[in-house]
């Protein structure tokens, strides 16, 4: 029997078994996906291997416990590039305004290499050999003093204590079963809270040399373009060099080669014809990941219900916790929110153990 299993090894998950490690816990995470790193995924683009992200990648300062686990794990970072003239558009028949773009009062960070590389790091401190990927869950049953997970692989895990890190309305709509059932009131939470990342399209397009920069920040809005929003996504080595931003939400309509074609008709419209001069084009429609995203059949605002107070309450008899940035009360759907919460979740199970 296993002392503690995490289901999910995104952010929140590997922060759980990190914490749980330094306190001499070898907690077993459990991986739905072929791959950890959940909604954090960095890709070598095609051209020059640009590090892109195609998950999370922004934070600041006020983030305090992710950036307290970057200076632990010696982990660098640097600041995003935006000095120059940003572009805005509200018309694609009118000429875009520009305006200079504010050196803000907080600035935001990105990591050296990619935020995979926090990912990657966690696990060598966790073990390779602890985490089970390719294992969706079917089913989770309370015994006396145990938990039972079941895979839909029809692998049996026993523990102690269990945390889930899935989005809780993927937890139903995944369909996973609870014996006994979870509380009703939780479902409808549970039902109406929104998953981070699910309906964002993610995209790069990367460059031999950011053209850019000539005068330009690589900031662009737009009201009128299928990429709604864009900025400079060079590397901390500032040797390979792309722009990424956010597609519209309906762009999933498209095919992937529709998409790439008005993007660039887009770049070239309003950052001239070296904007069609580029070396690839990556892109992540989270839509499509089930594992990410599930229609919710009807309008969920973005963060609603995050940090809801109701998972702050362990189930099972204290056996079963909710974790991950969506339940999280601090910068819920959040890098620092998915750090804090396992962070909190696994405070609580060594109190329970009787370990400070």
């Amino acid at each position: 029997m296993e002392e503690v299993i995490i289901v999910g090894a995104g952010l929140s998950g590997l922060s759980a078994a990190y914490y749980l490690k330094k306190k001499g816990i070898d907690a077993l995470v459990v991986e739905a996906r072929e791959r950890w790193g959940g909604r954090i995924e960095t890709v070598q683009a095609a051209g020059n291997g640009t590090p892109v992200e195609m998950g999370a990648t922004w934070f600041a300062e006020k983030h305090t416990h992710l950036m307290r686990l970057l200076k632990e794990l010696d982990l660098p970072f640097y600041k995003q590039y935006q000095k120059g003239i940003g572009v805005f558009e509200t018309d694609a028949s009118q000429e875009a305004q520009l305006f200079q773009v504010p050196d803000p009062e907080e600035a935001s960070y990105r990591m050296a290499g990619g935020t995979s590389k926090l990912m990657d790091a966690l696990v060598q401190h966790i073990g390779r050999d602890r985490i089970v990927l390719s294992s969706p869950i079917a089913r989770i049953s309370e015994g006396e003093d145990y938990i039972e997970t079941i895979t839909s692989k029809g692998e049996r895990f026993t523990s102690k204590y269990l945390i889930i890190t899935i989005p809780p309305f993927l937890i139903l709509s995944q369909k996973i079963a609870f014996a006994p059932v979870l509380p009703a009131e939780l479902v409808s939470v549970m039902a109406n809270t929104h998953t981070w990342m699910g309906d964002s399209i993610k995209f790069a397009v990367e460059y031999e040399s950011p053209f850019w920069r000539e005068g330009y920040s690589g900031t662009v809005f737009s009201h009128a373009g299928i990429a709604i929003e864009m900025y400079d996504h060079s590397n901390y080595e500032e040797t390979r060099f792309a722009l990424k931003g956010f597609l519209s939400a309906d762009a999933s309509a498209f095919t992937k080669e529709e998409r790439e074609l008005k993007v660039m008709e887009q770049l070239t419209r309003l950052l001239g014809k070296q904007a069609a001069n580029y070396l690839s084009c990556t892109e992540r429609v989270w839509k499509g990941e089930t594992y990410t995203f599930s229609d919710y059949g009807r309008y969920v605002m973005p963060h609603q219900n995050s940090g809801h107070p109701l998972y702050l309450q362990s189930l099972m008899n204290s056996k079963l916790y909710l974790a991950g940035t969506e339940t999280s009360p601090s910068f819920g759907g959040y890098m620092d929110g998915a750090v804090y919460s396992d962070l909190a979740t696994a405070q609580s199970i060594l109190r329970k153990m009787s370990i400070a």
